[in-house]
């Protein structure tokens, strides 16, 4: 928040045009103005047919020697006329301070793990959003208040430590009728506090990393607390874990070999919680082969093992039963173990203005999955148009098949500066 004071006083001080395009320049302000289009409600609402507006704006100034930052807010309307309120949100908004041998980052910040392609296992330090419109990673992220420090041990290694007393969970889609649960978030204490360590190696032909992370499942449990006349009691919260993990990428030529793995550790050992996550590994590996110019194909294998585990209709009392399947929907934790597949196919043409993809999602256990269809044109330097669609596949009590009522077609024209 200091970073916006500091850049909106230096905008209000500028006098002259020519001064503040100036100031623009010298603080690398650039931005997006975007119009959408939606065919369903991304939160489960049954909204239809949504018009939506966005406004996001990025700053990156120099505040001294050896000192940078970073500033981005996005301004935005889904469903104009339908309801929707105009919200803002501060995406980021950090300093750094750059040393001979390292960096030290203070504030709030987006902080990706993982070499996989769209999936990865070791992505547990900041959220997603995944009730905004439109389905891109750049979309989703949202940054946490940490430090971050990276300390640079030789051209090729790195050791980054993240530390932080606020949580920041994800935001999922749950139907309106679920809205009456109750939601639980961490104290923001010390002793609340998240720890990821990662060693990262870079260079030579051969990328790896290993990781430990100590903190909150980024993502809700249901718990039963009661009932009373209106019906169940249930609670939303988010549980400890502890996880270790590891990514690779390689490349033979034209292709690439790349994986990630985690083990992820929780409070249930015994697995006899319905309301708390299994201990489980999760890993995916996956090859991908770029043909002619510009076409590349991405295959990838992934697996998620559950210790101890126990099937939720194994549980007699109907309402723990219920609140056990939705957990175990949620977690991929249907099955002792799940196998999938994901692929990825894309190409531009035209000097690189047009440009086509299809990213699909396959759960091979329960038969459910997501299709992913985009084209992207650029008109100009400063306008491009994109049109796409969410399609989901499967039974209800699966993951993908329980998203149905958001899958429908979107179209997006932005202007950017």
């Amino acid at each position: 928040m200091m970073l916006f004071l500091t850049a909106l006083a230096g905008v209000v001080s500028v006098a002259h045009a020519d001064d503040f395009s100036a100031f623009l320049l010298e603080q690398r302000v650039s931005g997006v103005l975007r119009a959408d289009y939606f065919r369903s409600s991304r939160i489960l609402d049954g909204r239809a047919d949504m018009l939506g507006a966005t406004a996001q704006i990025k700053a990156l100034p120099s505040l001294g020697e050896n000192i940078d930052g970073k500033l981005e807010l996005r301004i935005a309307n889904p469903a104009i006329g339908k309801g929707a309120g105009t919200g803002s949100r501060l995406l980021e908004a950090y300093a750094t301070v750059h040393f001979d041998k390292a960096d030290l980052r203070l504030g709030k910040q987006i902080v990706a793990w993982g070499r996989a392609d769209g999936i990865n296992p070791t992505d547990n330090l900041t959220p997603r959003d995944l009730t905004v419109a439109l389905p891109f990673e750049e979309d989703q992220r949202f940054g946490a208040t940490a430090i971050k420090f990276d300390a640079y041990l030789s051209p090729n290694h790195t050791l980054t430590v993240f530390m932080t007393p606020f949580f920041k969970p994800a935001k999922i889609p749950l139907p309106t009728a679920s809205r009456s649960i109750r939601e639980i978030t961490p104290a923001r204490t010390l002793a609340n506090s998240e720890l990821g360590l990662k060693l990262d190696k870079v260079g030579e032909g051969f990328d790896w990393s290993a990781s430990y992370f100590h903190g909150f499942s980024l993502l809700p449990d249901l718990r039963f607390l009661g009932g009373n006349a209106a019906g169940p009691v249930l609670e939303s919260y988010y549980d400890r874990i502890n996880v270790l993990g590891a990514d690779f990428a390689r490349n033979f030529g034209r292709y690439g070999l790349r994986g990630e793995l985690a083990y992820v550790d929780t409070r249930d050992k015994a697995g006899t919680d319905p309301g708390v996550k299994n201990p489980y590994l999760f890993w995916i590996v996956g090859i991908d082969r770029t043909f002619f110019e510009n076409l590349n194909v991405n295959i990838q294998f992934f697996q998620r093992r559950v210790r101890r585990h126990h099937a939720a209709e194994e549980i007699a009392e109907p309402v723990q039963r219920g609140i056990a399947l939705q957990n175990a929907i949620l977690d991929g934790q249907r099955d002792r173990i799940s196998n999938g597949i994901s692929f990825r196919v894309g190409d531009k043409w035209f000097n690189d203005t047009l440009e086509a993809e299809i990213f699909a999602v396959v759960n091979a256990t329960r038969h459910d999955g997501f299709i992913r269809p985009l084209l992207t044109y650029a008109f100009s330097d400063h306008w491009k148009g994109t049109v796409g669609a969410e399609i989901y596949r499967g039974a209800a009590d699966t993951q993908f098949g329980s998203l149905k009522p958001k899958r429908g077609m979107f179209a997006e024209l932005r202007y950017g500066f």
